[in-house]
């Protein structure tokens, strides 16, 4: 009964999550012409993300994040004021929690509120979700690509942060913009206060976060940060280790296997070789690529056959502009909107391309010029 039931709800999770599906099927396919090894698989990476899961699902459920938006809130006079908070928070938090996890914080967050307060509800989800995409690539741990990239190359923090730096403060411009549009009434609204969980759990998992960052400075070990945050997790709350997203986990893995295999082949050997010396070229596929595959799994395909880190990165965070799969955060934001507005659902991902192909249009093309061509 138990193989019956857990057999359903693997089929469940398969037909839910396509990218895991095409990455497992992609790593059976090619084992069958070259024998995978388990050196193809990235453990370090896979325990920082297991790492930055479990401790961002910590404070979500202490609502620290969700208390500091109403701090800011008690101080917003005009609906401007208030849009402005809830983009610059997504933006900066989704350096910290990532940029799903910043969306499934601070959308639900603007759909109560908007009701209440009368806020262009579509536009600012939109604009959020742009914030969730760009913040996110400003740090090694702001999304899923950029750890991979920056543990696949070792890339010291120096250099990470020369090379996007230029792209957050463009990001950080454009938001700025967009926000500037917003309507601006006089607002009235009754403040609510938000209970936080106990302190000393706050400064535990606060504890734990710097560990992560200690990890990201190759202070500590990746390998030894993540034993040491599963330890207390599963000592002090395991409900904890159910949250997190395990599907991501397995998605990297059948990516690893799958790009372990491929390396064997010549023609990919011959790839590799072409786009380490073609300037530009792994830029715009890394954009082109996200725009069909998502910009994840384009990071790690492409990773396999360039050592052009820099370029690398700038294309898969940039190529998470665009399409509504382009990044995978951008599709928490559509469905939470859509659960909420059903009957908007074509208007807003009318205005969602026509943001989001701006965007990739005007950033993707000031990066080419000034930081890749």
């Amino acid at each position: 009964m138990h193989t019956i039931t857990l057999k359903k709800e693997i089929r469940s999770i398969l037909k839910r999550d396509l990218v895991l599906t095409i990455s497992l099927v992609l790593a059976l396919v090619s084992s069958l012409f070259f024998r995978p090894r388990i050196s193809y698989i990235d453990f370090p990476v896979l325990g920082m993300l297991l790492s930055f899961m479990l401790v961002v699902a910590g404070f979500r459920q202490l609502h620290v994040l969700e208390k500091a938006a109403g701090v800011l809130f008690s101080r917003c006079r005009t609906t401007r004021h208030v849009g402005a908070v809830l983009i610059g928070l997504t933006f900066f938090l989704s350096m910290l929690v990532t940029n799903d996890v910043a969306l499934l914080i601070f959308v639900p967050l603007t759909l109560i509120t908007g009701k209440q307060m009368k806020l262009d509800v579509g536009r600012i989800v939109i604009f959020q979700t742009l914030a969730a995409n760009l913040g996110s690539a400003c740090t090694p741990m702001g999304n899923p690509q950029n750890l991979f990239i920056y543990y696949h190359y070792q890339l010291t923090t120096s250099y990470f942060f020369s090379v996007l730096g230029p792209l957050s403060v463009l990001s950080a411009l454009w938001l700025a913009i967009l926000v500037l549009g917003l309507p601006n009434r006089p607002l009235q609204m009754e403040h609510r206060e938000t209970e936080t969980g106990p302190r000393p759990r706050i400064l535990l998992f606060t504890a734990l976060l710097l560990l992560c960052f200690l990890s990201v400075a190759h202070v500590v070990s990746p390998l030894v940060c993540t034993a040491v945050v599963v330890t207390v997790v599963a000592l002090t709350d395991r409900s904890l280790l159910k949250l997190a997203d395990y599907s991501l986990l397995l998605t990297f893995i059948g990516f690893f296997i799958f790009i372990g295999n491929l390396s064997h082949w010549d023609a990919i050997r011959q790839l590799h070789h072409y786009l380490h010396h073609a300037r530009g070229i792994v830029y715009v596929t890394g954009i082109v690529a996200s725009q069909f595959i998502s910009n994840v799994p384009a990071a790690m395909l492409l990773a396999g056959f360039t050592r052009n880190a820099g370029e690398l990165l700038l294309g898969v965070d940039v190529g998470g502009l665009g399409t509504l799969i382009a990044s995978m955060a951008s599709v928490i934001s559509y469905k939470l909107y859509a659960a909420a507005y059903p009957h908007q659902v074509m208007s807003y991902l009318r205005m969602f391309l026509f943001y989001n192909f701006a965007g990739l249009i005007g950033i993707g093309s000031i990066v080419y010029w000034w930081m890749v061509r």
